[in-house]
């Protein structure tokens, strides 16, 4: 008896491994990518006199997003090498934050004291990420 029920546990557990079907559902999200180049003489010095910094419109950025979805901020220094912020980069420590419809980068030299401005023209690359 013992044979015969281990045997059908055994026919059971093969006819329901092999039943089972494995699916794949992909759900593609595209992510946006927006270029833009900041004059060196669009940066100002903050109220406090730390930093200094820049606004970009980025109306892309809308409520539903600024809440779920995720940005990443990469800076180029030198045509077609960008590196991702916040980042350090010749003594100048380089950060953002976003709100809805916006995007501000700040410029801090690393050891206190005066700002100092970028003295070139900026590529930021701005990569949105949607999220459900």
């Amino acid at each position: 008896m013992k044979k015969i029920l281990s045997i059908a546990c055994v026919a059971l557990v093969v006819a329901t491994l092999t039943s089972c079907k494995k699916t794949y559902v992909t759900n593609v999200t595209p992510n946006s990518t927006y270029l833009v180049t900041i004059p060196a003489t669009s940066w100002a010095q903050t109220t406090d006199g730390k930093s200094d910094s820049v606004s970009i419109k980025a109306p892309a950025i809308d409520s539903f997003f600024n809440d779920n979805g995720a940005t990443l901020v990469y800076f180029s220094f030198f045509k077609g090498v960008y590196e991702q912020i916040p980042e350090v980069y010749n003594n100048v420590s380089y950060s953002y934050f976003h709100y809805t419809g916006n995007l501000v980068l700040y410029s801090q030299p690393v050891g206190g004291g005066v700002p100092v401005k970028p003295t070139s023209d900026i590529t930021v690359k701005l990569v949105l990420i949607p999220s459900s």
